[in-house]
Order: C-alpha cells, then structure tokens, then sequence
C-alpha cells in the first residue's frame, strides 16, 4: 500500500515510454559524445571548461551561481599554493570533475545509491585521463580528501545558514575564500590555468586563446594544408578552433547583434592543428 500520491502516480505511470533519445550529447563544440561508450577523440578541453563553468554547484541550491569549474580551479590554487604541488598535481586536481561535462553531477546522497552511474562517471574519467596522456599516472592520494574538506568552506560561504546534518562532523575545512564568479570568467580561469598546467608537465602548448596576446598566433591545420591567422582559440589536443569567419571577398564577416562594436562571426574546424612561429612578425 502506497503513502503518498506521489508514490500511486509513479506506479501508474512507468518511466520507460516509446520515446528514444539520440545515443549522444552534442557538445560546445558541435561534436558527438557518446556518454556511456567514451573516446578520447571526442574529448575538448573547450568543452569541459565551458560545461563546467555553466554547471552549478550544490544542484543549483546555492545564494548565487557557483561553478564547478571555479570549485575546480580553487582547489587547484591550493595544491599549488598552500600545498606546494608538482604542475602534474594541479593539473590533475583541476580536472578532477572533468567528467561532469559529459556526463553532470548527481549529488552526493543519491548518487552513492547510483552505482551505474559512478561506473559511468569513472570511465569518463579514465578516458579523459587517457586523452590528456594521464593513463598510467596514479591519482593524487590527498585528491580525495581535498574535494571532501572544501565542502566545508563551500557550505559556510555559499549555502544557506542551517542547522541541517551532513554527516561532516570532524572534516577540517581548507580555510579558502570562496567569492563566486560567473561563469565565463570560471570558463576562462579554467582553461588559463589547463594550458599553464600542460605546458609546464609536457612542455608544449596544449590551449591558447587570442585574448592573452600572443603575438603572431598562426596556426597550421593539416585537415586543408593551409595556414590560419585567424584565430580565436585552439585545443591543440582536442583538434578543435575557433575561427573567425571571412566572406568570399576575404572581409571579416561581424556578428552585428555583438553591440556598438560588432565582434567577428566564428565556426569551429575540426582536425589536426599545430602551432607556426613566422620567422619575423611586424
């Protein structure tokens, strides 16, 4: 016997139904990501700092949007701050939830009733561990316990003042101020400290962005041979630009909804990129 009308409506009407969705997510960048059978191929770093960024913590039960791409990269700042850790650390916490973007988050209380669910959710872990070339590097033992400790200051300066139980008694919090940002500035944050991150542990550009003034950004796609100047950004690892749109003519094609100074239209190109340094640039 049900208690609830709740309970007689959900027995009277099951969950499975006709209706089939695609096998896929479409991400940011406009690609197929096939969320229970993950592949590297399909992984962008673009993409999961943009889902993450717009992504809030705490199933969106906070005072103001809270990112998980900022939780991200706070706890990042610490293992490299206050812990003192290896790039190879920061870069490993920083992408510790990267999985969310292909995949959200469920919290906590229901998701350690989920176990397929976490299944999912450490397969795409690995795949993005095996796509950033992280594959037989062990995990940080003190990730784990850093993810848990800033639920405590997250809940004092975030969620509302209650004297509900979460079964934290005893973790001690990691004393980090948490002043939430929006989500594209998450987004950028994200990605900045992502290419400071790789380039320091693979010696090598991993992500760059027009935006942090590198001078002469000319990137070579081997998909048309050709060379490509205009650039917005580019995941080298994730074969994916932005790129600025020209007419026939060659004129910058202007997104005229952008405001009192129209911003370039953009699509993405997909392939194999690589960085051109021009032997003198004027």
């Amino acid at each position: 016997m049900t208690d609830s009308i709740a309970e007689k409506i959900a027995l009277e009407h099951p969950t499975d139904t006709a209706y089939r969705a695609a096998e896929f997510i479409e991400t940011y960048t406009g690609r197929k990501f096939y969320s229970l059978e993950p592949s590297a191929k399909d992984v962008s770093v673009i993409d999961i700092a943009h889902a993450l960024s717009n992504q809030c913590r705490y199933s969106g039960h906070t005072e103001s949007f809270y990112s998980t791409a900022q939780h991200c990269c706070i706890l990042a700042s610490y293992a490299e701050n206050v812990m003192g850790g290896s790039a190879l650390d920061c870069l490993q916490i920083l992408m510790h939830d990267a999985a969310e973007a292909y995949l959200v988050d469920i919290a906590r209380p229901i998701k350690q009733h989920m176990p397929d669910f976490r299944k999912w959710d450490k397969k795409i872990q690995f795949t993005i561990r095996e796509w950033l070339g992280l594959a037989d590097v062990a995990i940080p033992p003190w990730q784990d316990e850093l993810d848990t400790r800033i639920i405590v200051d997250e809940r004092a300066q975030v969620m509302a003042d209650s004297d509900n139980d979460w079964g934290m008694s005893g973790v001690e919090p990691l004393h980090v101020k948490v002043e939430p940002w929006p989500s594209k500035m998450a987004e950028k944050q994200f990605l900045f400290r992502y290419a400071a991150y790789m380039d320091a542990v693979f010696g090598k550009p991993a992500y760059l962005d027009e935006k942090w003034g590198v001078t002469g950004l000319f990137v070579k796609c081997h998909t048309n041979g050709g060379e490509i100047v205009d650039v917005l950004e580019v995941d080298f690892l994730g074969k994916v630009a932005k790129i600025k749109l020209r007419s026939d003519t060659g004129m910058l094609v202007r997104d005229t909804a952008a405001g009192k100074f129209p911003r370039p239209a953009w699509k993405w190109m997909h392939g194999e990129f690589g960085l051109v340094i021009p032997e003198k640039v004027a």
